[in-house]
């Protein structure tokens, strides 16, 4: 019980600090005339129906930001698409705490609408504007859902791609697996020791009498008893 009295409060504290902050917005901007920011509007609209939009951005391009230029352009491009200015259809005031913007929906000779909002500051100055082209609610969200399917459609197709290609890991881990199981292993063989072999010297005899010889002959001892040969390199 004490919970819901606490949350009562709660909610009538809340409605009375939002009804406190409108009182005094609406205070604050009581310096807003409603008539005369609806006919400076009026006059704003008619003004940019006559302007010469080409001439602007042929004689000022160099004076102009890019954001006006575009601007410029824009306008001149709804205006030849659009015809000239015949009635206002709808108007409405939006106020925040230090601008005001006045919305006007105009109906052109070519029979569409165009929707010009123009925002002005507490002294009642021009700050912005801007032109859109008129659209109903049922084009409104007849886009928003277009917008809303497609955006939905984008995440299904990328989740699915992505869901495709961490499928694929497990083939490519197996592929791999079968490539190393087909490659064959090779051993290391240890190497053969060595062989000496000792050099035949019985076809070498005579070479061998005559070289035993000439040692006995150099050494001054001709007793060659003790003197062995026991290999003949050949150089």
């Amino acid at each position: 019980m004490k919970k819901r009295l606490a949350l009562i409060c709660c909610i009538i504290s809340c409605m009375l600090v939002m009804a406190g902050c409108s009182f005094s917005l609406v205070k604050t901007n009581e310096k807003f005339d409603d008539k005369v920011l609806e006919e400076n509007t009026d006059s704003f609209v008619q003004s940019w129906f006559e302007y010469d939009f080409e001439s602007a951005v042929t004689d000022y391009a160099g004076q102009l930001d890019d954001e006006t230029l575009s601007q410029y352009k824009d306008s001149k491009k709804l205006r030849d698409k659009y015809g000239k200015y015949d009635k206002k259809d709808d108007s409405s005031l939006t106020i925040t705490t230090d601008t005001a913007t006045v919305t006007e929906t105009v109906l052109t000779d070519s029979g569409k609408k165009l929707v010009f909002s123009v925002t002005y500051d507490e002294n009642g100055n021009t700050v912005s504007w801007n032109v859109d082209e008129y659209k109903t609610k049922g084009e409104i969200m007849g886009k928003a859902g277009l917008n809303t399917v497609m955006s939905m459609a984008i995440v299904f197709l990328v989740l699915i791609f992505i869901a495709v290609i961490i499928a694929q890991f497990k083939y490519i881990g197996n592929a791999q697996n079968r490539k190393k199981e087909a490659e064959p292993v090779v051993e290391a063989v240890p190497a053969a020791p060595a062989v000496v072999e000792e050099e035949d010297l019985t076809d070498d005899l005579e070479l061998v009498a005559v070289i035993t010889a000439a040692i006995a002959a150099a050494s001054e001892n001709e007793c060659t008893d003790g003197l062995i040969i026991r290999s003949i390199i050949r150089k």
